[in-house]
């Protein structure tokens, strides 16, 4: 089950599609997602934060407000496998909440951004994988973020909310 955007990035704002208006940023509601939340040991997560989490972007739907997924890094990023581990685990989440209207998109870490955008970058991995099957997110960065990794202009115009 694939949803429609309803977001997009025009000028570094979040755009409602259907009237092509402003989103503000402050307006969504934000979820901090620690990865030990998700996933409890290498490749087994867990399903009851998932469902929980799940219900919680439903009464969003209900409500018609909307949310940004916040990835928390609290266990090792520091080798390939361990940010294969952080990707896949931030997409199985997306995938348990595949139907929830909600969600706007995925902020991305530091630890994923301080490579930056290239191809074969952390991030762009991320981003890739996660597109597969929710095409319809948005992507965002904290300022803060960008500013200590000199990537201003780098994502000046790409696709990525700097918020």
């Amino acid at each position: 089950m694939k949803l429609e955007a309803l977001f997009t990035v025009v000028d570094n704002k979040l755009i409602k599609i259907s009237d092509n208006s402003p989103y503000p940023i402050g307006k969504l509601k934000i979820f901090e997602i620690k990865w030990s939340q998700i996933e409890l040991e290498a490749e087994s997560y867990n399903e009851e934060y998932l469902a929980q989490l799940r219900e919680d972007l439903k009464k969003l739907d209900d409500a018609n407000e909307f949310a940004l997924l916040v990835p928390q890094v609290d266990k090792s990023l520091s080798s390939p496998e361990d940010i294969e581990l952080f990707i896949n685990a931030y997409n199985h989440c997306a995938r348990r909440i595949k139907d929830c209207v909600s969600v706007t998109g995925y902020a991305l870490p530091a630890e994923l951004l301080k490579g930056g955008l290239d191809p074969d970058s952390a991030a762009r991995t991320f981003i890739d994988t996660v597109n597969i099957k929710h095409s319809q997110y948005v992507y965002f960065a904290k300022e803060e973020d960008v500013n200590n990794l000199n990537l201003k202009e780098k994502l000046q115009d790409s696709a990525i909310i700097i918020y």
